[in-house]
């Protein structure tokens, strides 16, 4: 800070010289750090107290305010990792998931909607549309109704504000929590999570069929189980043999992590961001899920139609043929959603089996990264008719042309997945085409009374 001329040895006296000091906690942090990402915690709710006194006192007009807000994100923008070509075909775009907190509602039923959370929505009109910082609106059916007008209209117009549940997360970390990462909810300053890659639950599937032989190398890279021997998948035996499969990959993604945060913590320890922690913190032990609507719809398909395996010459499980229609993940059909709430249970019941580095509280989390494309690529055939090296779906979302019951029957799917086994967090990437959402502002003032609980 003193290389910039500022001097932040003493308390901020004004918005401008809080935002310069956050500013430079943040730049201290993320020089220093060797994570994936590095989120920004709640600071506009902050950084408002310094602004409504400067307003009062006539310090800084709106104006000045407006462009202290706009100027700190044009350098949170900014920040740049050198990243290996292999991370960047995992997170395409090369994100640092600069999260920043918006809104929510106190455990005492007030909002926390400020002045400043309209700022900083505000930049993305200013400077315009951008995936960093990630503004991420904590969503309630209590928030300021001119307030969700006003997201929805930002979102319109940009496509850059992410949406969490608050109602749900709020009972599990109180109202003094942020977003790290993406997605991933934890108090300020008491909390804070190992994370770590993605378990490819649809090549798992394929691996518990032919008993741990790999599908596209025909090398023996699971354990020897025994391989599926018939010709039609039966939904209960093939159940059986994939929850045994998960089970020793649970085994193997633990063990890996937990190498991985130890080397990481020795060599690499984020001293300036654990120095503004608590001493005894909180850690989150946390996993991923890839492939979790192929494995959802394979099961459906075998369960409410006839899966037929194609072998090869050597006798592996390749292909597979389908005969008659099943119900698929994304149209808010139970039949097939209760697999899919079934398959993570499952996943966490395994990873819960597990010493975790640090004693971390085992999370896991269903997240809209561009690992599907490359997790896809390494992914045979599946049984839900999903060729070769095609893309999985994002995240929670739905395969790729699944959904065909409309927008609200595919967001209800998602939402039936269980944080208690998700707590790491659980995202939905959903777009639409501009006309269908008419061509008359009064769309802004329409009924936006959402609960992302239903």
């Amino acid at each position: 800070a003193a290389s910039y001329g500022c001097d932040i040895s003493k308390p901020a006296t004004n918005v401008k010289e809080a935002i310069q000091a956050t500013y430079f906690g943040y730049l201290c942090s993320v020089k220093e750090q060797n994570g994936a990402a590095m989120s920004l915690g709640r600071t506009s709710t902050f950084i408002d107290c310094y602004a409504e006194r400067d307003l009062k006192n006539g310090t800084f007009t709106e104006e000045q305010i407006q462009e202290f807000v706009d100027h700190f994100i044009m350098k949170l923008r900014c920040v740049k990792f050198a990243r290996t070509p292999e991370y960047n075909q995992i997170f395409a775009g090369d994100p640092v998931w600069v999260t920043e907190s918006i809104g929510g509602i106190g455990v005492d039923g007030r909002h926390m909607v400020t002045k400043m959370s309209f700022r900083y929505l505000h930049t993305l009109e200013n400077l315009g549309a951008a995936p960093e910082p990630n503004l991420t609106v904590l969503w309630s059916t209590r928030l300021p109704q001119n307030f969700k007008k006003f997201c929805a209209k930002t979102s319109i117009n940009t496509s850059s504000i992410q949406y969490e549940n608050d109602d749900l997360m709020r009972p599990v970390h109180g109202d003094d929590y942020g977003i790290a990462c993406c997605v991933s909810s934890m108090v300020i300053g008491k909390e804070m999570q190992f994370f770590g890659a993605r378990a490819n639950l649809a090549k798992c599937l394929l691996y518990a069929l032919n008993g741990g032989i790999d599908e596209k190398t025909k090398k023996q890279v699971g354990p020897k189980y025994r391989p599926y021997d018939g010709d039609v998948l039966d939904y209960d035996k093939v159940m059986e043999l994939f929850i045994d499969m998960v089970e020793w990959q649970a085994d193997v993604y633990v063990n890996t992590l937990n190498i991985i945060h130890y080397m990481h913590d020795k060599y690499c320890y984020e001293r300036a961001e654990m120095a503004l922690h608590d001493r005894d913190v909180k850690r989150y032990f946390a996993t991923g899920i890839a492939g979790l609507s192929i494995v959802a719809d394979s099961f459906s398909a075998m369960k409410y139609a006839k899966v037929e395996c194609i072998r090869d010459e050597d006798g592996i499980i390749t292909d597979f043929k389908i005969t008659g229609d099943f119900p698929k993940y994304g149209n808010d059909d139970d039949r097939v959603d209760a697999i899919a709430k079934e398959v993570v249970h499952k996943f966490m019941t395994a990873i819960r089996r597990h010493h975790t580095y640090r004693n971390g509280i085992p999370t896991t989390s269903i997240l809209t990264i561009t690992s599907n494309v490359t997790y896809g690529k390494a992914t045979g055939n599946t049984p839900d008719g999903r060729r070769a090296g095609q893309p999985f779906a994002p995240g929670a979302n739905p395969m790729h042309g699944r959904d065909t019951h409309g927008a609200i029957a595919s967001l209800s799917s998602v939402s039936k997945l269980p944080f208690n086994d998700a707590q790491d967090g659980i995202s939905n990437t959903f777009t639409i085409i501009p006309g269908a959402l008419g061509k008359e502002d009064q769309v802004f003032a329409g009924d936006i009374e959402l609960d992302l609980n239903k």
